[in-house]
C-alpha cells in the first residue's frame, strides 16, 4: 500500500491512540526518512498516511468486521507518536525531520502542513521547508524543538505535579534523542508554552504506563511508570 517501498521507514508509523466520546483517535505517520513520494501522502485525502484517524466504536465492536470504517480527523502530519486529551483539548507530540519536532493542539478538519511546512530541514540536502504554517493556511505548532529531541509518548502530569503548577496546565512527554522526561507548562488557556523542563534520565524513553481506561497510571504513592528501549520499566515520582 506504499509507493517507494525501498525508502519506507516503519519507525515513523505513529501509533498513538486515545479514547474520545464516540470512538478512538489513531495516529498514522508518513513512514519514511527521506522519500518525498511517501511524505506527500500526508496531504492526500485518499491515503491514511500522515493522518489522525477517527474510528467509531461501532465499527470495531464486531470482531468479524474486517472493513473498519474511519474518518480523517486531521492531516498533514509527519510522525505523531504522542496523543492525549486534557480538559477537552487534544494535544499531539510529533517528530519533525532534522529539527522541528512539534507540540500541536489537534482540531478536527485542520491541516498541519507536512511535508510543505516545517521548522526543520530535509535529511538528504539540509534545505528548508516553508517556515510559516499559517501563511500557507496550515495550523501553526504550539511549540517546536530545534534541534530535535525525538519525542515519543505524551500524557497528563500526575496529580502532585498538577497541584504544584495550579493555575496552569501541565503535560509530560518522553524523548529518545534527548533521553529525558519533557514537562510542558502551558498557560490556563493553552495559548502558549511557558516552559519546557527536560529531566535527563540517560535512557531512550518510549511509553507511559496506562490504566484500564488508557489514562496515565499513578499509584497511591504518586509513582508513574515509563519504559526505556532495551532497558525495561521504571517507576518515577516527582
Amino acid at each position: 500500500c506504499l509507493p517507494d517501498t525501498e525508502l519506507a521507514d516503519f519507525d515513523a508509523l505513529g501509533g498513538a491512540y486515545i479514547k474520545i466520546n464516540d470512538g478512538i483517535l489513531l495516529t498514522v505517520g508518513a513512514p519514511t526518512h527521506s522519500s518525498e513520494i511517501i511524505g506527500k501522502l500526508s496531504q492526500l485525502d485518499s491515503s491514511i498516511f500522515g493522518k489522525i484517524l477517527l474510528i467509531k466504536e461501532e465499527s470495531i465492536s464486531n470482531n468479524d468486521n474486517r472493513d473498519i470504517e474511519y474518518n480523517i480527523f486531521s492531516l498533514g502530519h509527519r510522525n505523531p507518536q504522542g496523543l492525549v486529551v486534557k480538559n477537552n483539548t487534544i494535544f499531539s507530540l510529533e517528530h519533525g525531520p532534522q529539527g522541528g519536532d512539534e507540540l500541536n493542539i489537534i482540531v478536527e478538519g485542520k491541516n498541519y502542513g507536512w511535508p510543505i511546512a516545517s521548522y526543520g530541514t530535509r535529511y538528504n540536502d539540509g534545505k528548508s521547508y516553508f517556515r510559516s504554517h499559517s501563511y500557507n493556511n496550515f495550523q501553526e505548532p504550539l511549540f517546536i524543538f530545534s534541534p530535535a529531541v525525538a519525542p515519543t509518548s505524551l500524557n497528563t502530569c500526575p496529580k502532585n505535579l498538577e497541584e504544584y503548577y495550579k493555575g496552569n496546565n501541565c503535560l509530560m512527554g518522553l524523548s529518545l534523542r534527548e533521553m529525558s522526561i519533557l514537562v510542558f507548562l502551558l498557560d490556563s488557556s493553552n495559548s502558549r508554552v511557558i516552559n519546557v523542563e527536560r529531566i535527563l534520565l540517560d535512557k531512550r524513553l518510549r511509553h507511559f504506563g496506562l490504566n484500564i481506561h488508557s489514562k496515565l497510571f499513578v499509584d497511591d504513592k504518586n509513582h508513574f511508570y515509563i519504559t526505556a528501549d532495551n532497558d525495561g520499566l521504571y517507576k518515577v515520582r516527582f
